[in-house]
């Protein structure tokens, strides 16, 4: 027996791997991927507008638009939602032998036509209404879920990966779920459960986004027929997202390496056109760089329901979400008088898993 559950957990997490794989992408950027140079209100602009440099060219002052730390918050928020940690589980345990694998599709609703979604790469900052983002980001991701009865009973962990279509970005994520009630399938009661969980962004390096949740569920198992099982569930989960901005290059158009290769004398020197003539064969395009101030932890939360239904070991599970409108707010930076605002609207999500209980 302990063999057969070695064996579906490697199976499991190689499933997970391969999955993984086969949707990764070229390394170049899509349209979802996230570029937060965007949010600086230069149409058409070499460089940001708060990069202010001296005479001869070197950087010597940034000053951030205002309203710029609420578009990077309320920016954060929203996508902190779309990765957030998945639900699709009802209150039940797998039991301490219980295993699971699962794919997952999934879709939630952004602001699209806020300014703070013109930090993807796919809105040119030449023409920032021309090309949005869709109304709805995609995700597809797979998971494997596994019953334990350690260090107590009733416990389940998961873990897998999400990718946000479109894009390069995935989100890692695990999470473990205590049953405070479960099995008395009799009763008439509910089983109840706790959970917390995280995400993890990956693959960009424009900002480190994770996100944590805990949250409260309950489901009711019923027989369909004899021969299948059904349990609706519904919860409330609060969400913690912890946004920290990359390193930014305020002068996209200028390449910061090329520029200290070569000198005034050098005949490439006409090609970077771009560039102060004065910074030929320096590092000042360095100092161009920017990072946005790091600010206090988003908060949201989600209430959320849907159904499960299994046959033998074949399983479909439904759900809905909807996350209220962001309201936190944070201050701006050390020495900063301005207040980053939460300007998230409320977001739907809807999605769809089926797979395997073991």
């Amino acid at each position: 027996m302990r063999q057969q559950a070695t064996g579906r957990l490697i199976l499991g997490f190689a499933l997970v791997g391969v999955t993984a794989l086969a949707f990764e992408r070229p390394a170049h950027a899509d349209t979802n991927d996230l570029r937060l140079i965007n949010l600086c209100p230069a149409p058409g602009a070499s460089a940001c507008p708060w990069i202010t440099q001296s005479p001869t060219a070197t950087v010597v002052n940034l000053d951030v638009d205002p309203d710029a730390t609420s578009r990077f918050r309320s920016l954060m928020s929203e996508m902190g939602v779309v990765i957030a940690p998945r639900l699709q589980t009802p209150a039940d345990t797998l039991g301490f032998a219980g295993f699971q694998f699962s794919l997952e599709l999934g879709m939630t609703q952004i602001s699209r036509d806020q300014s703070f979604w013109n930090g993807v790469d796919g809105v040119s900052p030449s023409n920032p209404t021309a090309n949005r983002p869709n109304s709805w980001l995609n995700t597809m991701g797979v998971f494997v879920r596994k019953g334990m009865w350690f260090p107590v009973p009733a416990l389940e962990w998961g873990v897998g990966a999400v990718n946000v279509m479109q894009s390069g970005m995935w989100a890692l994520q695990g999470y473990v779920k205590l049953a405070l009630h479960e099995g008395f399938h009799q009763s008439p009661f509910p089983s109840v459960a706790i959970r917390g969980g995280f995400s993890q962004l990956v693959g960009t390096d424009q900002v480190t986004l994770t996100v944590s949740s805990v949250d409260v569920l309950a489901s009711k198992a019923f027989s369909l027929a004899g021969t299948a099982r059904v349990e609706p569930f519904l919860g409330w989960n609060f969400l913690f997202i912890d946004a920290r901005s990359g390193v930014i290059d305020g002068t996209p158009a200028c390449d910061a390496y090329a520029l200290h290769q070569t000198q005034p004398s050098n005949p490439r020197a006409g090609t970077l056109t771009s560039c102060p003539a004065s910074q030929l064969g320096t590092w000042a395009d360095l100092g161009a760089n920017f990072t946005f101030p790091k600010q206090d932890i988003i908060t949201r939360h989600r209430v959320y329901g849907g159904a499960k239904v299994k046959l033998a070991m074949l399983f479909l599970v439904a759900q809905v979400a909807v996350a209220p409108a962001g309201s936190s707010s944070s201050g701006a930076g050390p020495g900063s008088n301005t207040v980053a605002r939460d300007k998230s609207a409320t977001q739907r999500s809807a999605t769809v898993s089926a797979g395997f209980d073991f």
